[in-house]
């Protein structure tokens, strides 16, 4: 998503190739260039799968799959904050319907203060996830109304 396909794809906060991985995820994932498309991509799918088996049984998809992506893009420990907020808030800390509303409070020094991992981007996330939704429902939708291959 942030990657816009560039293998070469470099974030201000140093996430690198399709996959948008730090460094230190890269290696504790085996990964020795995160700019090598194969490399990233496998990767990435495997911290993906390793966030997804990180959640409770009471987190129920699809809202495994949201709060997974949020993790994914602001990290495991500012998620957590989120999660611990939005208990506090009289939120669920399961669903990303709550998650969605509190993870930009973590930009807010009255909260961030309060939590072990502090300051986050916090909106950056919530529009994260968004895209991806949006593009999951565009290609769901295209691929629903196609009835025949394309002939070439």
């Amino acid at each position: 998503q942030e990657s816009h396909w560039n293998s070469k794809a470099k974030s201000p906060t140093g996430v690198r190739g399709i996959m948008m991985l730090t460094l230190p995820t890269a290696r504790s994932l085996g990964i020795k260039n995160r700019i090598d498309s194969n490399e990233s991509i496998m990767g990435g799918a495997k911290y993906f799968s390793n966030l997804l088996g990180r959640f409770n049984d009471a987190v129920k998809y699809p809202d495994r799959s949201w709060l997974a992506l949020a993790a994914y893009n602001v990290g495991r420990g500012h998620l957590h904050d989120a999660q611990k907020l939005a208990r506090r808030l009289g939120k669920s800390p399961h669903e990303w319907s709550d998650i969605k509303e509190v993870l930009p409070l973590l930009s807010q020094r009255k909260y961030y203060k309060t939590l072990k991992y502090g300051y986050a981007r916090g909106r950056e996330p919530v529009r994260y996830v968004q895209r991806i939704r949006n593009y999951r429902d565009i290609m769901e939708k295209e691929l629903s109304t196609k009835k025949d291959p394309p002939i070439f």
